[in-house]
Parts: structure tokens; C-alpha cells; sequence
């Protein structure tokens, strides 16, 4: 199980890196989504919030190897962050195809969840 939940972090903690600099240098490829996703432009303290929770949340997964109530917390971001985009997808009736990491990131959060509160 300890092998599962490393992979499922390692993949959650790729993503929150990159996610995480191109939210800090204001890339478009990070602040993009949000636009045509959600119909709004964030402000700058916005997008480095996001970005330091990002952050945060990778952190806390590499250290969840050693201490799991880390793990769980940065696992609880992930769920909240990625049920929130789909929540707002939804809410927004955008339709069409949903992107596709919304449900795996959403799904490899609640795995590591999971197994973090039960080691």
C-alpha cells in the first residue's frame, strides 16, 4: 500500500510543482485554465495564493513518506482543490469533454488519502 500511495503522491506532487512555478512566474499556461475554464481572470495576490498552496501541498506530500498525517493534509488540498474545479466545471455548464486531470488528480488525492489515514 506504501508503494501505491508513493506513486499516487509522486504524480500529485509533479503536478503541483509545475502548476505551482507557472502560477509564481504568472505564466498563462497556469492562470489560462482558470480564464477559459471558469470565465474569470484572477488577481495577481490570487494567483500566488494559489500558487504557495500549491506549494504547500507538494511539500507536505513528500513529507507524508515520513510523518502520514502530512500526506493527509496535502492529500485533503488536492481532493478540496480538484473537487472545487470540477464543482465549478459543472456549476458553469461548460459541457463538452471534461479534461481529463481533473478526475485522475481528483481520484490519485482520494487514494492517497485513503492510505494515509489508515497507515
Amino acid at each position: 500500500m506504501r508503494i501505491i500511495a508513493a506513486v499516487c503522491s509522486a504524480i500529485l506532487v509533479m503536478e503541483f510543482v509545475l502548476h505551482g512555478l507557472a502560477m509564481f512566474i504568472g505564466m498563462e499556461a497556469g492562470i489560462d485554465p482558470l480564464t477559459r475554464h471558469f470565465g474569470f481572470r484572477p488577481e495577481r495576490w490570487l494567483v500566488l495564493l494559489i500558487g504557495m498552496l500549491d506549494a504547500a501541498a507538494a511539500a507536505a506530500l513528500v513529507a507524508g513518506w515520513w510523518h502520514p498525517w502530512a500526506a493527509a493534509a496535502g492529500a485533503a488540498y488536492a481532493l478540496a482543490f480538484f473537487g472545487m474545479m470540477l464543482a465549478l466545471r459543472f456549476h458553469r455548464h461548460l459541457g463538452g469533454i471534461l479534461p481529463p486531470d481533473f478526475p485522475l488528480f481528483f481520484t490519485l488525492a482520494a487514494v492517497v488519502l485513503v492510505l494515509s489515514l489508515l497507515r
